[in-house]
């Protein structure tokens, strides 16, 4: 098993803030007793307290529930995001508090929320998806990110083409949104599914400027949300996009529809969003970490797309 650690081979420094020493205690177990990720947690009962730890170590990360007396997790967040700008923003709040999750976005620009009550799995797969999500960004922005190595040569070799379906199989996706984000800067439109919240993708893939259309699949009720068990509203927004001369569409989230639904109805998913693309000489992208399928599941996907590994 593959351990996933920072690019220093350090383990991620994650700094969780609640009011509740038990809960303190459960995600601090939940986060270090993982064994796909090497994260060393600090717990702090006080939002003060907390600023305070981040005034001596380098985080990559803050979890911050947001009723606490003193200060909210919104005013936390807020105030993490003018003063340590590349810390990753986590808010655990209530299903419930819509209103909220507007007022971060907006204020915080969270990266992350974690909906009440959270389960171990469920947290460890929103955490890894956003790490990997994010620190995949910032090594796109980097120079040294290119020419990554895959079983199909360097990144810059694959080449899209008008009616063709591809799958990029990599563990972090960053050769997948390089090249889909190249398209579409191209074009000038797209429309991009994704597990970031529609302001905050708008923010990471620079499309302020672009006919981009940005859905958030999400089981929260909100504008522009789309929920992962939907498959034929996901089916019926890609369609009519095709059908209205749209050439592309990039969708990640593949692991949330895995989870939300059987593999004959994504199969099925699939192989309908293949077809119109090529009928309407569009380009779809999808990518995901192969090992959330078994081998034979993996197959019959590939068999669909032109399939890309890094």
């Amino acid at each position: 098993m593959t351990v996933l650690k920072k690019r220093s081979g350090k383990p991620y420094r994650v700094l969780v803030v609640d009011d509740d020493q038990d809960i303190l205690d459960l995600i601090k177990i939940t986060l270090e007793r993982w064994e796909d990720m090497d994260i060393e947690v600090f717990t702090s009962t006080d939002p003060e307290s907390g600023l305070g730890l981040l005034k001596f170590g380098k985080f990559d990360m803050i979890l911050s529930d947001h009723r606490m007396a003193g200060m909210t997790g919104v005013e936390l967040l807020s105030y993490v995001k003018e003063k340590y700008p590349n810390i990753i923003r986590v808010l655990i709040t209530a299903y419930s508090e819509l209103e909220l999750a507007r007022d971060a976005i907006n204020r915080a620009k969270v990266d992350l929320y974690i909906e009440k009550p959270w389960t171990r799995d469920q947290m460890r797969a929103d955490i890894k998806k956003v790490l990997e999500e994010v620190n995949s960004k910032r090594e796109v922005d980097s120079p040294t990110s290119a020419g990554t190595q895959g079983s199909t040569g360097e990144s810059e070799e694959v080449e899209l083409e008008d009616g063709k379906a591809y799958l990029f199989k990599e563990k972090h996706p960053k050769v997948f949104y390089r090249k889909g984000l190249e398209r579409i800067k191209t074009s000038g439109e797209g429309l991009i599914i994704s597990r970031m919240h529609p302001n905050k993708a708008v923010e990471v893939f620079e499309t302020e400027s672009l006919n981009v259309n940005i859905y958030w699949l999400t089981k929260m009720n909100e504008e522009k949300a789309i929920n992962p068990a939907n498959l034929e509203i996901i089916a019926d927004m890609i369609i009519r996009y095709y059908e209205k001369d749209g050439k592309t569409v990039i969708l990640d989230g593949i692991e949330s529809l895995i989870n939300d639904n059987s593999f004959k109805r994504l199969h099925g998913f699939i192989d309908n969003i293949v077809d119109i693309a090529s009928m309407k000489e569009g380009v779809f992208l999808t990518g995901f970490d192969p090992g959330v399928l078994p081998e034979r599941e993996l197959a019959t996907i590939e068999n669909k797309m032109k399939t890309f590994s890094f």
